[in-house]
């Protein structure tokens, strides 16, 4: 059974700043803690990923998996996984509303299923965790 998880947070910076940091995928290892390799392998026509690999070490769970992503401006990146090897699915998306005063809003949304048999509490700590990390990362990432 796949698991949600959901959080918010206001970073104090425009949506084309915040959304420029989630675009660069690349970068994820150097400010994303659970991420030890990310790497762009396609790029649609305004830019950004359009398919990412990632590599993660999240505590219970070590994977690598393939991304799809669908971009929609600075207001939304909606992603899901193509392949992977212990999760069976992941569906995420970044929305950003801009509060008018130089700073966004932030939610982070995941769906994820494993293929490993995890415990339903821990699985689901272990997801919402990895989201509120996430977000509070990409804070301090955009803020320095």
């Amino acid at each position: 059974m796949a698991d949600h998880a959901r959080s918010t947070i206001v970073i104090n910076a425009r949506p084309a700043a915040v959304m420029g940091a989630i675009a660069d995928i690349s970068a994820y290892p150097t400010w994303i803690g659970q991420i030890e390799e990310a790497e762009i392998l396609d790029v649609g026509p305004d830019g950004r990923p359009r398919r990412a690999r990632f590599r993660i070490n999240a505590v219970v769970i070590k994977d690598e998996f393939v991304n799809e992503y669908t971009w929609k401006g600075d207001d939304q990146v909606v992603w899901s996984m193509v392949e992977g090897q212990a999760m069976s699915s992941q569906d995420g998306s970044y929305t950003l509303r801009d509060l008018g005063d130089g700073s966004t809003e932030v939610t982070y949304d995941l769906t994820a299923e494993t293929k490993i048999k995890i415990p339903g509490l821990l699985r689901r700590k272990v997801q919402s965790g990895i989201v509120e990390a996430a977000l509070k990362d990409l804070k301090k990432y955009v803020e320095s």
